[in-house]
């Protein structure tokens, strides 16, 4: 087992620039691969914990940290008074403690593997457009599109703020990350409906210490020039109160 120094030693070698494109993105996925760990999608949460929520109507456009607006597309949203954000978006579980889905942001973490996750059983699909943009671009605009795919109409809320995943080989280089807003809008969505949300993401390599802080460092190493992916997860709630976490397949990201 490698002593203290040593994963020091090992952490400041990750996150030291090279001379190509800032990061030696290949040294970074052999390391990756030798210690992959696994992804964690469940969490237990101890204590009583209580989070704002707040309703927002689907034709107001949001703007916060990383997750820009949302619009819906052949389906429709309401409010309520007493419709609350998924427990675990507030980073919270049931009063008394309790097992809770792990944020959508924690999922996914730097230099792991791509989580691999079932479909959503009530048939919610989550899908990215393929990007194609300057590898010197520090915020790419990114549209995630959230489609009923089942039989049934859906019936619940989601949070405005799809967590986005930037890959290659399916090793994370970078995730969305840092205070996310308790958010949830109302969501009925008929078979072959879908919501839109426009976002934006760093092509940039994050390192294991990076997950360790509230936030990312301000001056990531670029990835640089070349072929990656770009995924992402939303937890959206059941009409009946049960959370469910909803992904799908990578898309193409080419940075020029």
């Amino acid at each position: 087992m490698p002593t203290e120094a040593e994963l020091r030693e090992q952490f400041h070698h990750d996150d030291r620039p090279s001379a190509h494109n800032g990061v030696d993105l290949d040294a970074v996925l052999r390391r990756s691969r030798a210690r992959r760990r696994p992804q964690v999608v469940a969490v237990a949460v101890v204590g009583s914990l209580t989070a704002l929520t707040i309703i927002v109507p689907v034709s107001l456009s949001v703007a916060l940290g990383q997750t820009g607006m949302f619009s819906a597309s052949s389906g429709s949203a309401a409010s309520a008074p007493d419709v609350k954000a998924p427990e675990s978006l507030a980073g919270s579980a049931a009063t008394g403690g309790g097992i809770g889905l792990a944020p959508a942001q924690k999922i996914n973490l730097c230099t792991g593997g791509l989580a691999e996750l079932a479909p959503a059983s009530n048939g919610l699909l989550l899908t990215v457009e393929p990007i194609e943009a300057a590898a010197t671009d520090r915020s790419i605009p990114a549209t995630v599109t959230l489609t009923n795919t089942g039989t049934a109409a859906f019936s619940g809320s989601a949070s405005p703020f799809p967590a986005l995943t930037f890959s290659r080989d399916r090793i994370v280089l970078w995730h969305s990350n840092g205070a996310v807003p308790s958010l949830a809008q109302l969501i009925e969505l008929a078979p072959g409906a879908s919501l839109t949300f426009s976002t934006t993401f760093e092509p940039a390599v994050c390192g294991v210490a990076d997950d360790e802080r509230t936030s990312f460092r301000a001056e990531l190493p670029a990835a640089g020039a070349g072929n990656y992916g770009l995924s992402a997860v939303l937890e959206v709630t059941n009409v009946d109160g049960s959370a469910v976490v909803v992904s799908g397949p990578v898309a193409a990201a080419t940075l020029r």
